[in-house]
């Protein structure tokens, strides 16, 4: 994945955390997995957080937080 790939992913999430209401939920339905949005984070598995780190940028990653 380019550079510029994970650059949209991680606008994309960014944007997610941010639509998303604190303790709401994003699913991701392709990956099978659902998040929590805690202090502007997600929370979730470490698996389905893993799925993200793979397409985000590492600066994303901070945003992160295993459950």
């Amino acid at each position: 994945m380019t550079k510029e790939q994970k650059q949209a992913n991680t606008d994309y999430f960014n944007m997610m955390i941010g639509m998303t209401k604190e303790g709401g939920q994003y699913i991701w339905p392709d990956a099978n997995e659902k998040y929590v949005v805690k202090n502007g984070k997600f929370i979730a598995k470490k698996s389905a957080l893993t799925k993200i780190k793979n397409i985000t940028l590492p600066s994303f990653h901070s945003k992160l937080i295993i459950k």
